[in-house]
């Protein structure tokens, strides 16, 4: 086989991206995929997720046509026409990765990859056959897996991808998880009609959310009676004939016994990197997965590796990872900017972010300036029916610098683009709420936050 410029284990979000980007850049790619491409995030992640989250949207529609002198009437929920549909999107988009990757021109290698040496990959097929990929640069990009659980009787919870495939709306469900992974299947199920507990290990739930932020969805969380034990850990699940688990479990330092039908295991995921052949080719592994610098390379000259293989877990990062990768495998110099990264949890209500929060930009020294509007004064969620929430920024009092917004209301991850660009270019609050927002729209609330940072906004009445 002839040498290739540049050779892509993976073929999810940071893998595929990069493949791309090697042939826009004159370069030939192989990417190696053992599964179809997309990775977790498209198969077993925030597409299907996000599609049982739109499913689940319906249910309160009848409420609130009612509003409108509508009348709408929920006849069933059927839960096999919903995971029929979450199929159909995942294999529109893989199927859509598919014509894109080879449209460009990528040779799409079916199998697993391993590291012979830093340039030399080996390609094992289905039935044991293999062969070797002389590469003059490689991009590693194996993505993650689930964590096992370590707990006795381990064998008797579900993970998120068996989740993704019930065959029936569950009774009830204990969820051990604090991010938001968790909140996600826990408000999924309980707008099913689910009985959902959640338990975490941490003391707070959903970590490097701005904890204003993090109270108000946990007040969301107890309107919707869906029960949070922050502080405990599972120790012992076990299951009887009728089909339950009788789960014990330390909860604010008392053991005891939780009884449901599932037990769902949201934990964090960890590195997708055994058998790799790292050791063999002197890749070199930090405390999460592999050791990269800013260029997205590795202890070894010439191997890059991105995405989730690196520890992260946000697969727009991915994407970015996975570009600046493939640039500098084709003899760019190329600095991966962490500064402004955007996050979306797709809970209910939605929750965005960008840069610091309120906890950490006190922790670094910051004189505080923070601007806040309520959904509940904004014209659009109002018409929306959907005035839960608030749009926060945070901004350094003597420069004016905007160090994070930080959002939770309806379609919080399409308003937070607008801030990602704000910090990108540092443009102050006062920029933001020059600007003029198109009316109603819901996007009137960020300039309206940001109009509050120095106490000029107008729609809310003045404090104190």
């Amino acid at each position: 086989m002839e040498e290739k410029d540049v050779v892509v284990i993976g073929g999810g979000p940071a893998g595929y991206v990069a493949a791309i980007r090697v042939m826009q850049l004159g370069g030939k790619a192989a990417l190696i995929e053992e599964e179809s491409l997309g990775g977790t995030c498209i198969k077993r992640g925030c597409i299907p997720t996000s599609v049982l989250v739109r499913g689940t949207e319906f249910l309160e529609m009848p409420g609130k046509a009612r509003d409108y002198g509508i009348t709408l009437k929920v006849e069933e929920v059927n839960l096999a026409r919903m995971m029929a549909r979450k199929d159909t999107v995942v294999k529109t988009v893989t199927g859509g990765l598919d014509l894109l990757v080879k449209g460009n021109g990528v040779e799409v290698l079916k199998g697993r990859g391993r590291l012979l040496s830093a340039r030399e990959v080996e390609l094992r097929q289905e039935g044991g056959a293999c062969t070797k990929i002389s590469a003059r640069q490689v991009i590693i990009a194996t993505g993650s897996r689930i964590r096992k659980p370590l707990f006795t009787g381990a064998e008797e919870s579900i993970t998120t991808d068996q989740a993704l495939d019930l065959k029936e709306i569950p009774r009830s469900v204990l969820i051990v998880g604090d991010g938001t992974v968790a909140f996600t299947f826990a408000a999924i199920f309980n707008r099913l009609g689910t009985q959902v507990t959640v338990i975490t290990g941490s003391s707070r739930i959903l970590p490097g959310v701005d904890q204003e932020i993090v109270t108000l969805f946990l007040r969301e969380m107890k309107k919707s009676k869906v029960i949070v034990h922050p502080r405990s850990s599972i120790q012992s699940v076990v299951g009887n004939r009728e089909g339950q688990k009788a789960v014990t479990a330390v909860i604010d330092g008392k053991e005891t016994t939780l009884t449901c039908h599932y037990v769902l295991m949201a934990e964090e995921r960890e590195a997708n990197v055994d058998g790799l052949g790292l050791d063999a080719a002197g890749v070199k592994e930090g405390a999460s997965g592999i050791a990269v610098n800013s260029r997205m390379e590795t202890s070894v000259p010439g191997v890059f590796a991105a995405g989730d293989a690196t520890g992260g877990r946000l697969a727009h990062v991915a994407f970015a990872e996975g570009k600046v990768a493939a640039e500098n495998a084709l003899g760019k110099d190329v600095r991966m900017d962490y500064a402004a990264i955007p996050k979306c949890l797709n809970t209910i209500p939605e929750i965005a972010s960008v840069g610091l929060t309120e906890e950490e930009a006190v922790g670094q020294g910051h004189s505080l300036q923070i601007g806040r509007f309520p959904f509940a004064a904004n014209g659009m969620a109002t018409i929306l029916g959907e005035r839960s929430g608030l749009v926060k920024i945070i901004a350094d009092s003597r420069y004016g610098q905007t160090l994070g917004v930080h959002m939770i209301g309806p379609q919080a991850s399409n308003l937070i683009p607008e801030s990602v660009l704000a910090m990108k270019v540092e443009a102050t609050p006062q920029e933001i709420g020059s600007a003029i927002h198109i009316h109603p729209s819901l996007s009137e609330a960020l300039m309206e936050a940001a109009m509050a940072v120095t106490h000029e906004s107008i729609h809310s009445l003045p404090s104190g």
